[in-house]
């Protein structure tokens, strides 16, 4: 089934954003702050040091800078003070006639800011230390200081920051030096000569230690590694961080441009709400990464493609940056697409395996992102990569512009050839550093580089939304000896001529089949909505495959006879892309023992790309037979990678299988139970809910205060408790879901969770609906929007209210959209509910005129039977 786009990306009437104008530019930030971590105050000066790209014309000498809820002081301008208006939270400075350059300086000052800093107090019980930290992006650090906040302007900046000695103050760029006061007060100064935009500045206050990392790596010896965690934690930042010094050298070689910035490292942060930022030299990470090596050893987890990510960062982000929001693919997309091959290679460095392993690992990161957008594209919404059409920057960073413009980067890589995308790479990041871009640069960056007009590639990829959908089927002849392979581009069937035209794709792809023993592999260019190819073969070939690496970012419908998909699962000299299609393709059928089996060799065999072993477990979770259970059960070793484990956990949440449901799931108890990896042990637990065999809440209450990292076990728990769907595991849920002492991703497992049981449960709807309309009011972005989902999910028309006052409050882009989905969703179901009302009246109406008539007619029956007179 073709996927639905879901809703429309914008409202009707959603206007169109533009580059903002500045007349006036800022070249030089110098900020002076004092930041007191007990109070929550931050007052300080700033002097923008700016540029009047017109000085013979007054009326282009404003200065309009972003100011919300600040205490500003006396403005001057070159000394002189200067009466400064205000506009719809911004500050307007007119400079007048004068010199082309001019000094505004602005004393400012504000108390625990809604947005831009934030202050986290100490909690032993949490392992927190006192700090404070600032997130700019979007356009946050407005909220804390007078500033250009607009992603449009590039300067240089020297941060001084006084804080209470002992603690360690971190900026972006150069330390100067740390003097001390005799008033308990230090002050720490930065410099940072290269420009970068205002979003990528980091501020981080507090008891922080830092653990030196030495470059290995002989093109790194200028460039120092460190990283800052909370004291207490130095442990695990060898391990969280062991991927840096590789990936940078990794990527400067990638690249073509060495590693732009004096130092490098990472920031560790109590209550960030992302995984990390990529500020400029020092990336910011939450703590919730927080982990060493024993961790990462039994749980098979790590950090290490986060890292890469932020990384990549400091070159498509930092180094480029995008003029707009409108072009956050320019950051985002190429970050994600350097971030699967930096950590395919730094998993084939750390672990061998050479260029094989490196391609089965990248095969497995680009499944999930394809998984992932196709999944948002189906069910959210469906946009185009490049828009200036959004309610919010905020709710720009998804699944779009990260894993659908990264498997976009990536067919261009192979409909260039990689030397040729890689020359043009390079020419794109030399011409624009320490730039601004848009979209039309990197595409004449290619085309200068290579002589390639892609006009057609960006009309298709970048600014049309979607994504090609290939039905392939083939048959043989053996009469004229010869295979006839269909291809058709389901989306762009039906309609007219100009609509089909419109849908359409230009894909160049390979076509590979096998003929006896012989592989054959040829280059195809799909431009028809339906494509016909004859190939010549002296018997039926063993498999056809179109796309085997998976090139093309599609969606698939592929067909076979169980014979040929069983040897294109087994073929090894197949890429793991193309292996696991025919595993997708055999889950829908009903197979038989000697399939079930092999499915389960293949799981469980170490020489097997992972990619296909765990579409090999997922295929055998999509059977029936009691066999496919049996087989998962017995994968379930210590010689299983414990996300191999996890992935047979969850393939067993989703059994078809109908008999013995009562011994699987006190299996899964037992399994959980043992499990030395307790984040594998969680999705037991959550599997053995999901059965909704009856006692799943006694079991997993007793299983929910067990400690574990970051407490995954004990959100299996919530999990498990949503999934069964039992009356008793509301009392649970609700519990979870209002202790303020649990951590964020605890308290959204146990909205989520509430939510789940809500729908199956009307008479306890209203207290579930008030227990959550509490949480809307959280200060963590995570659990609002995860109260707001699960209200929408609730189907309680009475919530629409909280909602609705929560709109109104909520100030980040990202949660204002999932509330006004909740909303939507909510007068949907209000609006179904009176359509099913007024169905209902008038079948009611409609059976009290069928009664009336068959009373009528029994009553003419009787006459009509009765004596003649």
């Amino acid at each position: 089934m073709t996927a639905s786009p879901g809703r429309p990306f914008c409202e009707p009437g959603t206007p169109e954003r533009w580059l903002r104008p500045h007349p006036v530019r800022i070249t030089h930030v110098e900020l002076s702050v004092t930041v007191d971590l007990a109070l929550g105050r931050i007052s300080g000066v700033v002097s923008h040091h700016c540029e009047v790209l017109d000085p013979g014309d007054p009326t282009h000498a404003l200065l309009t800078l972003d100011s919300h809820d600040l205490e500003i002081g006396a403005v001057t301008v070159d000394g002189v003070p200067r009466v400064a208006g205000s506009s719809q939270d911004t500050l307007l400075i007119d400079l007048g006639a004068g010199p082309a350059r001019r000094v505004v300086t602005i004393p400012f000052s504000v108390t625990r800011p809604a947005k831009g800093m934030y202050f986290t107090a100490a909690d032993p019980q949490r392992g927190q230390v006192a700090m404070c930290w600032t997130q700019g992006a979007m356009e946050d650090h407005s909220w804390w200081f007078p500033c250009l906040d607009s992603p449009n302007n590039r300067a240089t900046y020297r941060v001084s920051l006084r804080h209470a000695t002992g603690l360690r103050a971190l900026s972006n760029g150069v330390c100067l030096g740390v003097s001390d006061a005799a008033d308990g007060w230090s002050t720490t100064l930065y410099d940072n000569p290269q420009p970068f935009v205002l979003y990528l500045l980091n501020v981080a206050i507090g008891d922080f230690t830092e653990v030196t990392e030495a470059p290995t790596i002989p093109s790194l010896t200028t460039v120092g590694i460190s990283h800052f965690v909370p004291r207490g934690r130095e442990r695990e930042a060898q391990a969280m961080f062991r991927a840096t010094a590789f990936a940078i050298g990794y990527l400067s070689t990638t690249i073509g441009q060495p590693y732009p910035w004096p130092r490098y490292g990472h920031v560790v942060v109590h209550g960030f709400m992302w995984g990390g930022m990529e500020n400029t030299g020092l990336t910011t990470i939450s703590d919730r990464f927080l982990m060493d090596g024993a961790v990462q050893e039994r749980e098979d987890v790590n950090c290490d493609p986060l890292v890469v990510h932020e990384l990549v960062h400091q070159w498509f982000g930092d180094l480029l940056t995008m003029k707009g929001w409108s072009d956050i693919w320019l950051n985002e997309s190429f970050a994600t697409y350097l971030e699967a091959r930096g950590q395919a290679a730094w998993i084939a460095h750390r672990d061998g395996g050479g260029a094989q392993r490196y391609q089965d690992e990248l095969a497995l990161h680009q499944w999930a992102d394809r998984r992932a957008y196709i999944e948002e594209d189906g069910g959210r919404y469906r946009r185009a990569l490049v828009t200036n059409r959004y309610a919010d920057a905020y709710e720009l960073f998804d699944r779009v512009a990260y894993e659908k413009g990264s498997l976009v980067l990536h067919h261009l890589a192979q409909v260039l050839g990689e030397a040729r995308f890689h020359r043009a790479l390079a020419l794109y990041v030399s011409r624009h550093a320490y730039g601004l871009v848009e979209t039309a640069d990197w595409r004449k960056a290619i085309e200068d580089a290579t002589g390639e007009p892609l006009d057609w590639f960006f009309a298709q990829w970048v600014y049309r939304a979607g994504h090609p959908r290939l039905k392939v089927r083939w048959s043989y002849d053996p009469a004229r000896h010869q295979a006839t392979l269909t291809i058709e581009q389901v989306q762009a069937s039906g309609g007219d001529a100009a609509t089909r035209a419109d849908r359409l794709y230009r894909l160049p792809t390979e076509l590979w089949w096998r003929d006896g023993e012989q592989v054959h592999e040829q280059r195809i260019d799909l431009t028809a909505t339906i494509h016909t190819i004859v190939l010549p073969s002296a018997a039926p070939p063993a498999w056809v495959v179109l796309d085997p690496h998976g090139h093309v970012l599609c969606e698939w419908d592929e067909e076979g006879g169980l014979g040929a998909l069983r040897a294109r699962l087994c073929d090894v000299r197949l890429p793991a892309v193309a292996r696991s299609r025919a595993a997708v393709v055999l889950a829908a059928r009903a197979l038989d023992a000697p399939v079930i089996a092999e499915l389960a060799a293949l799981a469980g065999d170490s020489a097997v790309p992972e990619l296909v072993r765990h579409e090999a477990i997922a295929a055998l979770a999509g059977q029936s037979a009691p066999a496919a259970n049996q087989a998962l059960c017995a994968l379930m070793t210590p010689r299983l990678p414990p996300r191999l484990r996890r992935a047979v956990a969850q393939g067993l949440a989703r059994s078809r299988v109908a008999t013995d449901r009562a011994s699987l799931a006190a299996w899964l108890i037992a399994q959980g139970d043992q499990e030395t990896s307790l984040v594998t042990a969680g999705d037991c637990y959550a599997a053995r809910g999901a059965l909704e065999q009856p006692g799943a809440t006694a079991l997993l209450r007793a299983r929910l205060r067990r400690e574990s990292w970051n407490q995954r076990l004990r959100i299996g728990c919530i999990r498990g408790l949503g999934l069964s769907g039992e009356a008793p595991a509301i009392d649970e849920v609700l519990a979870v879901a209002g202790d303020d002492a649990e951590i964020d991703a605890v308290i959204v497992a146990a909205c989520e969770a509430a939510g789940r049981l809500g729908a199956r449960h009307v008479l306890s709807r209203v207290r579930i609906r008030i227990r959550l309309e509490r949480r809307l009011d959280h200060p963590a972005l995570a659990v609002r929007a995860a109260a707001a989902r699960a209200l929408g999910a609730l189907g309680e028309e009475q919530a629409l209210g909280a909602l609705q006052g929560r709109l109104g409050r909520e100030r980040f882009g990202n949660v204002h959209r999932v509330l006004r989905e909740a909303i939507s969703q909510l007068q949907a179901s209000s609006a179904q509910s009176g359509s099913i009302s007024e169905l209902q009246r008038r079948l009611e109406e409609s059976e009290k005129g069928r009664a009336h008539l068959e009373a009528r007619l029994d009553a003419i029956e009787r006459r009509l039977d009765g004596p003649v007179t």
